[in-house]
């Protein structure tokens, strides 16, 4: 862009028109074509630095297309330098007896490793959010607990408290009530309180009689209002309780479901933490097979995943490995060892009946035994009567 510009600007130089009076018409008209020429590259001029600008603008920085052509050149001997390459290598491929498809094979396997490694990361991510959970709802179920025991703890410590709820209708008060549910009912409050009234404006009674009614009426008065007290400590006692039999029926359920959750929880857990062994022992058998591909004498460039894990990753994949192994041989025998219990189980079952029976036919032999010496003395009686045996003689 640079020699360009400098091209533009000796153009311009070298039509330059010569301003001297004593000109001819054809250095006029040289003259007329130099300045049209002129205001032509001028405008060329601006246009080229307008675009010059736009190009720096666009490309943020300077634009050297001398170094843009070199690695352009670049590019392409390294394209063609590689083209080169991957043509040399299959045809070594070629001349060992191997094949294009087993370069994509191995591809493919390369993949599904990558493939197995993100699924591994991903189980041990949603392995720890379990535990997570877990731990949450175990710390929930031991407040849950606590808040039981203390309710329970509470209901201990509280007396037993089974009143019979009383209403109180209208006319009836709560002494009249009390009464009647004592065995008392010919006692009429209002009446009493009514004779009293009389009794105390009575003159005929002696002020001290006079003071021991008026008394005996306070009394009962202040009896009802305690009764009446009484009755309503009674009846929110009882609303509390049944509020806290359904706080406690809740609690329960809320466990219950919290037991149930957490028991789900540790399944998904186990199946979690199974699959990952099993991503595992799958991701070092490949890493076996790629070993052994290795020893073959196959010797690529790129990736590979043997060269991205460390000697630490690959010894926690072997004891990976090995501890599923473990697993699934703890699963085997535990399930012959169940299998076995059971029969055993069944066995003592069948042995059990068996001498059940045995004993039955026992008894029921001796029972039999029993009943026939039974009949043989009464027969042995009966032939020894002396009527009898005259009657036989005659």
């Amino acid at each position: 862009m640079k020699k360009l510009l400098w091209t533009l600007m000796d153009r311009l130089c070298r039509f330059t028109p010569d301003r001297t009076p004593d000109t001819e018409p054809e250095e006029v008209c040289m003259r007329e074509e130099a300045e049209f020429r002129y205001c032509q590259l001028t405008q060329e001029y601006q246009a080229l630095q307008r675009a010059y600008a736009l190009l720096a603008e666009t490309s943020g920085g300077t634009y050297d297309p001398e170094k843009e052509i070199r690695n352009r050149e670049q590019l392409l001997s390294e394209i063609s330098r590689y083209q080169t390459r991957v043509t040399d290598l299959e045809s070594a491929l070629k001349q060992q007896g191997l094949d294009v498809q087993w370069v994509e094979e191995k591809q493919a396997l390369y993949q599904r490793n990558q493939q197995l490694v993100e699924k591994v990361r991903q189980m041990e991510a949603e392995e720890l959010q379990l535990e997570n959970e877990i731990q949450d709802i175990r710390d929930q179920n031991e407040l849950l607990e606590f808040r039981i025991l203390e309710l329970e703890e509470r209901e201990r410590r509280s007396p037993a408290i089974n009143f019979h709820q009383l209403h109180f209708p209208e006319g009836l008060s709560p002494l009249q009530i009390y009464c009647e549910a004592e065995g008392v009912p010919d006692i009429v409050i209002s009446e009493l309180m009514k004779k009293l009234d009389i009794l105390g404006d009575n003159g005929t009674l002696s002020n001290e009689e006079q003071v021991v009614v008026i008394q005996a009426r306070t009394v009962l008065t202040l009896a009802e209002k305690w009764l009446e007290s009484i009755e309503v400590t009674k009846s929110s006692l009882q609303q509390k309780m049944l509020d806290i039999e359904t706080e406690k029926d809740l609690f329960s359920k809320q466990k219950g479901y919290l037991d149930e959750e957490l028991d789900y929880r540790k399944q998904s857990m186990d199946q979690a933490h199974k699959r990952i062994l099993e991503l595992e022992a799958m991701l070092f058998e490949a890493l076996q097979r790629e070993e052994a591909f290795m020893m073959e004498g196959l010797k690529m460039e790129g990736g590979r995943l043997s060269e991205t894990l460390t000697d630490e990753e690959r010894d926690g994949l072997q004891r990976a490995m090995d501890q599923w192994k473990r697993s699934v041989m703890c699963e085997l025998r535990e399930r012959d060892a169940q299998i076995l219990r059971d029969r055993m189980e069944l066995l003592t079952l069948t042995q059990q009946r068996i001498k059940d029976l045995e004993e039955f036919i026992e008894a029921q032999k001796r029972q039999i035994k029993e009943l026939e010496e039974k009949v043989w003395s009464r027969n042995t009686d009966h032939l020894s009567d002396p009527t009898l045996k005259k009657s036989l003689t005659l």
